[in-house]
């Protein structure tokens, strides 16, 4: 099955700010899983309202997806994917990574990225409680398509995932320290 990868990286953030640009292994934060899924798949796009993100993305491989100020703020995922499919060519599926889990394993995306392959409609990942965490999301375009409520996902399938999510300087501290501890 044909397949892409979407990161959504943009440039502010109300938490934290700049999260995704904020280094991590002595780069941007975003770039580390752009790195990853590069080496995953075929088609690595980055929609960003950030023009340095995007021409970062571009240098690294990814190809740049420029995204409005309308799709950014407290808009849910789904929107900010279906765009995103105009620049694509054509997937049955799109596996989206977060920019914000730099500690995701690439184990985690390519295991998505395989149940995907089987002809699940959508895979989510979720913490050792099972409840949504979303670092990996991957959804069938014609699913994506007419997705419904955008705020009440329910994928056939859960991954359990271990990445830190960060969305405060709490959670980038607690990662920076369980990376340098891991080292």
């Amino acid at each position: 099955m044909k397949s892409a990868c979407v990161i959504l990286s943009k440039g502010k953030s109300k938490r934290l700010k700049n999260k995704n640009k904020l280094m991590f292994h002595m780069e941007p934060m975003f770039l580390c899983n752009v790195k990853k899924c590069l080496k995953i798949f075929n088609e690595v796009y980055v929609s960003s309202d950030d023009k340095g993100i995007l021409h970062q993305a571009k240098k690294a491989g990814a190809i740049p997806i420029s995204r409005g100020e309308d799709l950014c703020g407290d808009t849910p995922n789904i929107p900010v994917y279906q765009h995103a499919l105009w620049a694509m060519e054509n997937p049955e599926f799109i596996v989206a990574v977060q920019a914000n889990s730099p500690t995701i394993e690439p184990n985690i995306i390519t295991t998505v990225k395989k149940i995907m392959d089987m002809g699940v409609s959508e895979v989510m990942t979720c913490d050792e409680d099972y409840k949504i965490y979303g670092s990996v999301w991957a959804i069938r375009t014609d699913k994506l398509e007419d997705y419904g409520d955008p705020y009440n996902p329910k994928p056939d399938v859960l991954v359990v995932d271990t990445s830190i999510d960060i969305h405060t300087q709490e959670d980038y501290d607690r990662c920076i320290n369980n990376n340098n501890k891991s080292q």
